[in-house]
């Protein structure tokens, strides 16, 4: 029988990870959109949002939230 050790895994990573800092440096720099998307966001959008986010209580529908949303959003 062999005595060989398999090397430990690597550390898991998560999405956070990407944005930390490392010797003053971020560590997302090469982490970067492949097609970056410009648009405009109204304010009464952004106010509709604002006014009418999901609490995420027991007694309100998830679904019916998000059809708000993409009402709000006119999708």
């Amino acid at each position: 029988a062999d005595n060989v050790q398999n090397p430990p895994p690597p550390p898991r990573r998560t999405l956070g990870d990407y944005g930390q800092r490392y010797d003053g440096e971020v560590a997302n720099q090469g982490f970067q959109q492949a097609n970056p998307v410009t648009f405009d966001i109204k304010n009464t959008k952004l106010t509709a949002l604002k006014e009418n986010q999901y609490p995420g209580s027991e007694s309100q529908c998830p679904n019916l939230h998000l059809c708000n949303f993409y009402e709000a959003c006119d999708y």
